[in-house]
């Protein structure tokens, strides 16, 4: 039926509660399985035996290993034949390995690693579309008034969710001054000519809650480039829709129940190359030596994790990088602000919240234009 399930994935140390633990964008262990999780994985089907003579079925799959996680691709009415199939699945892994080169803080020789080595007031260069992600991710964070700030790693690792490891005590004021006294989007600054510099030299630029988003857009428009029409491509959840699905319908996209299960919240239709990226803070989180839940979606503004009342927020955009940001933006700023934000400074956008109502249920708080429906059966 073309319909995918989409919920938080995993991510690490940053303010997102959707990346893997290990750091961003790490590389995959070599000698373990890489294993998928249900509510990212668009289409489980790998293609085998390509010939480069033999044509393309009509419909068709590409899918891989990137950013620590995985990316699919779905083909409606490809024009391609066998051999230009096999070679657009090397050019998509060499766009996303070139994003890793520029952005992963995995890799100690990637352009962002550099930069983050680098001392306050040192300008770095960085490649076209590092600087692209870091101006979005600046007018981000100054149209959300800092709930999205990419250099807020160090509070989220204080608080037990980044690359020291979990713990269940809450830091003590003295910890969560020093942290903060390396974090904030003001003391990031991208030059007129392209370059980026800092004024404070231990703090940290981490991409991991955009710049998957950003590998979205990347790959959609390779696609593009290649005269293909209809497509859905996903990385590690993040999702853009372009066209019609196999059945001439626009993609479906399953918004999952935030309550750790594969059940579906409702139903998103993502064509015209619409992008959804959600935010999620149940699958990460313990409770402290007080008995307070903790998540690991940490507030920048106050330094401290985001209250329970938000179990999940989807954005659907224009483009995935923005949606991946405001995913995250918006999960720190609730509905009461987020609404606003998004009427006066995000045209277009729309969003879903799902909060707690009582022990198991959720009730729905969405822009007018968010459309997502019951699945089937409800």
């Amino acid at each position: 039926m073309n319909q995918v399930r989409h919920g938080p994935p995993v991510k690490s140390h940053l303010i997102h509660p959707r990346r893997k633990a290990v750091g961003v964008f790490p590389r995959l262990r070599r000698g373990k399985p890489w294993k998928l999780k249900i509510e990212y994985w668009i289409l489980n089907i790998l293609l085998l035996s390509l010939s480069a003579c033999s044509p393309a079925p009509r419909d068709a799959a590409l899918s891989g290993q990137t950013m620590g996680t995985t990316y699919s691709i779905r083909l409606a009415a490809a024009p391609l034949d066998r051999s230009e199939l096999r070679r657009l699945q090397i050019d998509v892994d060499a766009a996303l390995a070139e994003v890793n080169r520029q952005m992963s803080t995995y890799l100690p020789d990637s352009e962002i690693s550099r930069f983050n080595r680098a001392g306050a007031g040192e300008p770095v260069a960085i490649s076209p579309d590092f600087q692209l992600v870091v101006r979005r991710a600046l007018e981000i964070a100054e149209a959300t008034d800092g709930a999205f700030d990419p250099t807020v790693g160090a509070l989220v690792n204080l608080w037990g969710f980044g690359p020291d490891g979990l713990r269940r005590v809450a830091p003590t004021p003295d910890q969560t001054a020093a942290a903060r006294a390396v974090t904030g989007w003001r003391h990031l600054h991208l030059l007129p000519d392209g370059q980026l510099q800092k004024d404070v030299a231990d703090l940290k630029l981490d991409l991991g809650a955009i710049a998957k988003g950003f590998g979205v857009d990347r790959v959609a428009a390779l696609l593009r480039e290649r005269g293909i029409q209809n497509f859905l491509v996903e990385i590690g959840g993040e999702t853009l829709g372009v066209g019609h699905n196999d059945q001439d319908e626009p993609w479906r996209v399953g918004v999952l129940k935030p309550d750790g299960s594969t059940d579906l919240q409702g139903v998103a239709r993502l064509t015209d190359g619409r992008a959804i990226a959600t935010s999620g803070d149940y699958r990460n989180f313990y409770r402290d030596e007080t008995g307070e839940l903790r998540a690991h979606v940490v507030d920048p503004r106050t330094a401290a994790p985001v209250g329970p009342a938000v179990a999940s927020v989807s954005v659907m955009a224009g483009d995935c990088l923005t949606a991946d940001a405001l995913a995250t933006a918006l999960f720190v700023l609730g509905p009461d602000e987020g609404l606003p934000l998004l009427a006066e400074r995000f045209p277009g956008v729309e969003a879903l919240f799902l909060v707690r109502d009582g022990p198991t249920g959720f009730a729905e708080i969405a822009t007018p234009g968010f459309g997502a429906k019951p699945p089937a059966g409800h």
